[in-house]
């Protein structure tokens, strides 16, 4: 006998009916299906899979996010003549390189990386090539004569 709020329970009984109380559920939720209409699996399926895959391989197509990366670049004017690279490492992590004339026109390539879908992270390994003043250039020597 077990003691439940003071009163004395058999405990075959508490048993019988959370039996009988699941028994029922599980019967009511086969009727209600038959009114309502079938459940849609596909969610249930997706997770499942997605679960089930293993675990290190990449998912998204790198080689997309690198093309991605590219296409963005050409279409904006002022990053379209920088000679730069692009490597998609994976887990949303991008790898950008080559040379740029200003920190600006640096971290504006990196900001049209970061816009793409796919590339969360831009590791930026673009290198500040200050673009030679007209002033500088190779000094000559006075002619002595």
């Amino acid at each position: 006998m077990v003691l439940i709020e003071g009163k004395d329970r058999d405990v075959t009984g508490i048993a019988l009916s959370a039996a009988l109380g699941f028994g029922l559920g599980v019967i009511g939720g086969l009727f209600l299906r038959e009114f309502v209409g079938g459940v849609n699996t596909e969610p249930v399926k997706k997770a499942v899979r997605r679960l089930n895959e293993p675990h290190g391989e990449p998912k998204e197509d790198l080689s997309a996010i690198e093309d991605a990366v590219i296409t963005a670049w050409e279409t904006d004017p002022d990053v379209r003549p920088l000679p730069l690279a692009v490597e998609a490492l994976g887990d949303g992590i991008v790898e950008i390189t080559g040379t740029a004339l200003s920190p600006m026109t640096r971290q504006l390539a990196g900001d049209v990386a970061r816009s793409v879908p796919g590339a969360e992270v831009v590791l930026n390994r673009i290198h500040i090539e200050e673009a030679p003043s007209e002033s500088s250039g190779p000094e000559l020597a006075p002619e002595t004569g």
